[in-house]
C-alpha cells in the first residue's frame, strides 16, 4: 500500500517549517556567526560559540567560499518540528510510522527551502543521519584586499 500525505498534512508541515525557521535560536545565531566570521576574516578551523551552538568556519565543497556551518542530528530538528506542530494543533504522535516519516521529510524539505530563501542557509543531508547547515561568509579570493 502506498501512502500519500493529505494536502492538509503537507500544509501543516510547510507551516511548521516556516514557524520553526522564524522562531529558532539556531537560525538567528547563524546570522550573527556569519557576520562575526566575515568581520574578523576568520580562517577555516575556527569555532564560533553562540546561543549554545558551535559553528565551524570551513571551506565550501568547491574550495571557493569560506562558510560557517553546523552539523546537527536530524532527530533534533524533527523534535523541534514536533514541538511546534503540537502548538499548531497537529498531533504527529497519532500518525503511523509511514505517515510520520513522510510528514518529517516534507518538513525538512520545507524548512530547507525557507531558510535558503530567507537566510541564505543551505541544508545538506548528511553526514549519516545528520543535517549540515551552511552559510557562505566570503569568497576566499576577496580576502586578499584586506
Amino acid at each position: 500500500m502506498i501512502f500519500v500525505l493529505t494536502e492538509e498534512g503537507m500544509e501543516s508541515a510547510r507551516r511548521t517549517a516556516q514557524i520553526v525557521a522564524q522562531d529558532s535560536e539556531l537560525f538567528k545565531a547563524f546570522g550573527i556567526a556569519a557576520l562575526k566570521a566575515r568581520a574578523k576574516s576568520l580562517e577555516p578551523g575556527n569555532v564560533l560559540k553562540l546561543g549554545g551552538f558551535e559553528f565551524v568556519v570551513d571551506e565550501d565543497e568547491l574550495g571557493v567560499w569560506i562558510v560557517v556551518n553546523i552539523i546537527l542530528p536530524r532527530k533534533d530538528i524533527e523534535a523541534m518540528a514536533e514541538a511546534k506542530a503540537e502548538d499548531l494543533g497537529v498531533d504527529i504522535k497519532i500518525m503511523d510510522n509511514s505517515e510520520r516519516s513522510i510528514w518529517q521529510d516534507s518538513f525538512i524539505e520545507n524548512v530547507s527551502a525557507f531558510i535558503k530563501n530567507r537566510y541564505e542557509i543551505k541544508c545538506i543531508q548528511g553526514p549519516g543521519e545528520n543535517l549540515t547547515f551552511e552559510k557562505s561568509v566570503y569568497k576566499k579570493e576577496s580576502r586578499a584586499w584586506r
